[in-house]
C-alpha cells in the first residue's frame, strides 16, 4: 500500500471488482473488498480505473445454471449482464474514471471472438455492444475501454483487435479506448514496433491505455547484466506509450516483485521468481524504475504532478528530528517559477506514510524573501508515521487544477537513541495520468 500511494497516482483492483467475485448469488453483491481500497484512493488524490465488467474467465459459478434454468437463456443473459452493469457502475459513477468494460473477448492467439466464451457464445458480438451501452448509460462521465492481452506481442491477433473496434465504432458503440494488456510473455516488446501499434489504435480516434504491464526477468537471464537489459526494455514501454499523445496510463500489474501473478500462473511459474516488476521484492527501485522515470522527465506531457520543493526543519544544515521538536515537524514548500503555492489545495495537503494532515492552518508568505510566496505547515510526526531510520519525508497533496503535489526530501529521524541515514533531496515526478474528473477529493 505505501508503494501505492507514494509511487503511483493510479489504482486497479486485479479481482475484487470482477463479477465473479462481487456476486456469490443472483442478485447478491459484496463489495466490502472494494469500497475501502476507492476510498483510500480517493483520500490520497490517486485516479481509479474499474477492471472488469465482463470476463469470460471470472464469471459467477451461478452464472450457467441460472441461464439454462431460463425460458430463453439469451434473454437472461441480457437482463443479468444490465443488472450488473447499473449495480457496479451506478455504484462507483462519478468516483472511477475509466473502466475496462470487457476483457479478453477475442481467442487466446487469434482475432475471432474466443470460442468457448459464454457471453459470445449466447449473444455474438452484441453482448460487448451491450455492456457498453449499459456502462454508458450508469455513468456518462467514465470513459470506457475493451481490454485484451497478447495483442502487442501477435500481429495476428492485433489486427483482430482493430477490426473488432472499427465494427463496434461503425455501430456506434460507446468505446472510448483500447486496453492493452502488457503482459510480454512471448518476447520483450520493439519500441518501434510497439508505438506503430498504438499510433494505428490513436488513428481510429481512440485513447489507449497500457494495463497490465509486467515484463519477466527470464527474457534477459542470458544477458551479461539481466537487470539492466529489463530496464532498457521497460524504456522501450515507455517511450512507445509517451511518444503517442493518445496513451494515456501505464498501469503496473502488481507493485513488487515479491507479489507478482506470474509465480503461481501455470504458464510462467516454472519461471520463478519472475521478477518483472520496478520494485524488487523487498519493495526497492529496480533499475528498471529508473529507466521509466528517466523517460517520463523527458516528456513534458507526462509531468502531471506539480513539483514541490520542501525542506524538512529548513533551519538546521542537517534535517534532523528529534524529541524538542514536541511530536511535531515543520515542512517549508517553496514556491517559485514553477510553483505557485498559492494555487495549492490547503484541505489536501498531507505528510508521511500516513497522510497526516497539517497540525494548524498553513502559514502563506515569502519565507526566504526571492518574491515567491511559500507555505510553511506543521505536522505531527505520529500521525505521519514517519519513524526512526526514515531516509525521506515527502508531502503531498493536489493544487486547485487537479494535479497532484508532491515533493520530497532527505532526513534524519533522531528519535529516542535511534540515527537515519542523510540523503540528498529528491523529487519523483510519476506516472503520466490525469486525476479523475468529477471528484472533488
Amino acid at each position: 500500500i505505501v508503494l501505492l500511494l507514494t509511487e503511483f497516482t493510479s489504482g486497479t483492483h486485479e479481482n475484487a471488482l470482477k463479477w465473479g467475485e462481487l456476486s456469490p448469488a443472483p442478485g447478491v453483491y459484496d463489495f466490502n473488498d472494494v469500497d475501502p481500497t476507492i476510498d483510500l484512493l480517493e483520500e490520497y488524490g490517486l485516479r481509479v480505473r474499474g477492471h472488469t465488467l465482463f470476463w469470460n474467465m471470472q464469471r459467477p459459478d451461478w452464472l450457467e445454471d441460472e441461464l439454462a434454468a431460463a425460458p430463453d437463456s439469451a434473454d437472461r443473459l441480457r437482463e443479468l449482464m444490465r443488472v450488473h452493469v447499473q449495480t457496479v457502475v451506478g455504484r462507483y459513477a462519478g468516483r472511477i474514471e475509466q473502466w475496462d468494460v470487457v476483457n479478453e473477448p477475442l481467442e487466446l492467439g487469434g482475432e475471432n471472438l474466443a470460442p468457448d466464451n459464454l457471453f459470445s457464445g449466447e449473444l455474438g458480438e452484441e453482448y460487448i455492444d451491450l455492456a457498453f451501452a449499459a456502462a454508458h448509460a450508469a455513468d456518462p462521465t467514465a470513459q470506457l475501454f475493451l481490454n485484451e492481452t497478447l495483442a502487442l506481442s501477435l500481429p495476428r491477433k492485433f489486427e483482430g483487435l482493430i477490426a473488432l473496434a472499427e465494427r463496434l465504432l461503425a455501430r456506434g458503440v460507446p468505446l472510448h479506448g483500447i486496453g492493452l494488456q502488457g503482459h510480454f510473455f512471448v518476447d520483450p516488446p520493439d519500441r518501434a514496433t510497439m508505438q506503430e501499434q498504438l499510433e494505428r489504435i490513436a488513428d481510429l480516434g481512440l485513447l489507449i491505455e497500457l494495463t497490465e504491464v509486467d515484463l519477466p526477468y527470464f527474457h534477459f537471464q542470458a544477458q551479461p547484466d539481466p537487470f539492466a537489459a529489463q530496464a532498457e526494455s521497460y524504456g522501450d514501454v515507455f517511450a512507445a506509450c509517451l511518444a503517442v499523445p493518445a496513451c494515456t496510463g501505464i498501469t503496473m500489474w502488481g507493485t513488487d516483485d515479491g507479489n507478482s501473478w506470474l509465480d503461481s500462473f501455470l504458464l510462467t511459474s516454472v519461471f520463478r521468481p519472475n521478477r518483472p516488476l520496478l520494485f524488487d521484492a523487498f519493495g526497492q527501485r529496480k533499475p528498471a524504475y529508473f529507466a521509466a522515470v528517466a523517460e517520463l522527465a523527458a516528456t513534458p506531457r507526462a509531468r502531471r504532478v506539480a513539483d514541490a520543493e520542501i525542506d524538512i526543519e529548513p533551519r538546521r544544515a542537517v534535517n534532523r528530528i528529534d524529541p524538542q521538536s514536541a511530536g511535531n515537524v515543520t515542512v517549508l514548500v517553496r514556491g517559485g517559477a514553477g510553483l505557485d503555492v498559492a494555487a495549492i489545495d490547503l484541505g489536501a495537503l498531507c505528510f508521511g506514510p500516513a497522510g497526516a494532515p497539517p497540525e494548524s492552518p498553513p502559514i502563506v508568505r515569502d519565507l526566504d524573501r526571492d518574491g515567491e510566496a511559500d507555505l510553511l505547515a506543521k505536522f505531527s510526526i505520529a500521525g505521519s508515521l514517519l519513524a526512526v531510520g526514515d531516509t525521506q519525508a515527502c508531502v503531498s497533496g493536489r493544487m486547485n487544477d487537479g494535479r497532484r503535489l508532491r515533493g520530497c526530501d532527505a532526513v534524519q529521524t533522531v528519535i529516542g537513541c535511534g540515527m537515519g541515514v542523510e540523503l540528498p533531496l529528491v523529487l519523483v515526478p510519476w506516472m503520466l495520468l490525469r486525476r479523475r474528473r468529477a471528484i472533488a477529493a
